[in-house]
């Protein structure tokens, strides 16, 4: 019986709680929250115990693994703690901050020897785990050209977390950091990276933002991601082209149903829900678990986490900048 512990309840907590409540020979033993009354709630749906930080939950219950779905700026603390505390980590993407966070995230968890899972959930969607299997069959041939859009209603409401960049990074690190882990699976290394980014505060304290990123990888393969927080609601499309044929998806195609709803942080999406079939968050926690269970290799490993959030800082230094960003000579600097 794997013992699971959820750290943070927000809207991928309790994503991730509810489909921890779906596998079999998985236990909640407790989640960590600091509003009380969510905490209660919860408590009762799931039968488990409540606490209001992670050392009251950790000194309370016996823990095997500790998921945690909290901001990205508080990444780097909850993680050294369990990391310090022999507990197995899941945590959410993207892996820290920055990319000086990040690789101090993955040093921690190898000197107490725990093991950690970064949760790039598109991975595990259906759709793009397919493309990138027939990518690596070379089924379009040499790659040249590939496209991806993501966009989504803005998280950024005033006050909000993800509207302070120095705690979210934004639009590009935030919602980029999909793609950008999708690409690097898929098409290996990225050489130089080129980005723009406009935003504009809203009179109602709603923030939009738009950013587009140019990769190009080390193996040719130029690569343009366009992001979005100014949707209604999870729209994303892929374009791959190689030297023999192209593979494409576009969400509004591929959902028949299309529910809309009144725009509110709490119930933004950045990734799809399969009508058939489990859901990515689903495989990707179930994939842990198995991982977990055997010690075996994560399909997403730390390091490859951490170039993810490498090529996202890049890109925001170069939307700073105007100019184009070598990650290789970046990388040297650091």
């Amino acid at each position: 019986m794997l013992k699971v512990a959820v750290i943070g309840l927000g809207k991928m907590g309790q994503r991730h709680l509810e489909n921890w409540s779906l596998l079999p020979d998985v236990k909640i033993v407790g989640l960590v929250s600091g509003n009380q009354d969510l905490l209660t709630n919860l408590n009762s749906k799931y039968n488990t115990q409540g606490f209001s930080n992670m050392q009251d939950l950790l000194a309370s219950v016996e823990v095997d693994v500790v998921d945690i779905c909290l901001p990205t700026y508080l990444h780097y603390q909850y993680v050294s703690e369990a990391a310090k505390a022999g507990k197995q980590i899941i945590c959410e993407k993207p892996l820290g901050r920055t990319v000086e966070e990040s690789k101090e995230i993955i040093a921690i968890c190898k000197k107490h020897n725990v093991q950690l899972y970064i949760g790039q959930t598109l991975r595990f969607d259906p759709e793009y785990a397919n493309a990138h299997e027939q990518v690596i069959k070379g089924v379009i041939g040499n790659p040249g050209v590939v496209r991806l859009s993501r966009g989504t209603a803005s998280p950024a409401v005033k006050d909000s977390w993800y509207s302070n960049h120095e705690k979210s990074g934004g639009i590009i690190l935030d919602l980029g950091i999909h793609d950008f882990d999708w690409l690097l699976w898929t098409f290996g290394d990225v050489e130089r990276v080129l980005a723009k980014h406009v935003s504009r505060d809203l009179v109602d304290g709603k923030k939009l933002e738009y950013a587009l990123v140019t990769l190009r990888m080390v193996n040719g393969t130029i690569a343009h991601v366009e992001l979005s927080w100014a949707k209604k609601g999870l729209e994303t499309s892929f374009e791959l082209a190689g030297k023999d044929g192209m593979i494409t998806s576009n969400s509004k195609e591929s959902q028949p149903i299309v529910v809309t709803v009144e725009e509110q942080p709490s119930v933004v999406s950045y990734l799809s829900n399969n009508l058939v079939g489990d859901s990515p968050i689903l495989r990707q926690l179930k994939h842990f678990k198995e991982c977990i269970i055997n010690e075996i290799p994560p399909i997403v490993t730390p390091e490859e986490a951490l170039k993810a959030v490498e090529v996202a800082e890049a890109a925001i230094q170069s939307a700073a900048t105007s100019q184009p960003v070598n990650i290789t000579e970046r990388r040297a600097l650091l």
